[in-house]
């Protein structure tokens, strides 16, 4: 089953509830790429596990999470203002390019 990239924001002001949201992204071997946003490779098995994990976590609250594949074009043109940040990602290739 092929893997797609996925950027992962969200917007939670709870801190137990954001706490838990970043761990199960890292539980999906998501890599965090700034503080409130993580980046990485799911099969459709795993976004599906992952959606359901985190409405689990939310529930009725009013918090947000957003997640929206990301081509390798898409990334190429990627632009960024501001002095760059040490989180690092792990490309599909073993290669690590930094943020």
């Amino acid at each position: 089953m092929k893997a797609v990239r996925y950027v992962v924001i969200y917007d939670v002001s709870d801190d137990n509830v954001r706490s838990q949201v970043a761990e199960t992204l890292k539980d999906y071997g998501l890599q965090r790429i700034q503080y409130s946003g993580f980046m990485g490779d799911l099969r459709r098995d795993q976004l599906s596990s992952l959606l359901v994990d985190l409405k689990n976590l939310i529930g009725d609250l009013v918090e947000n999470v957003q997640l929206f594949p990301m081509c390798d074009s898409c990334l190429r043109g990627k632009k960024e203002v501001g002095k760059p940040k040490k989180y690092e990602f792990k490309e599909r290739n073993e290669k690590f390019v930094y943020f």
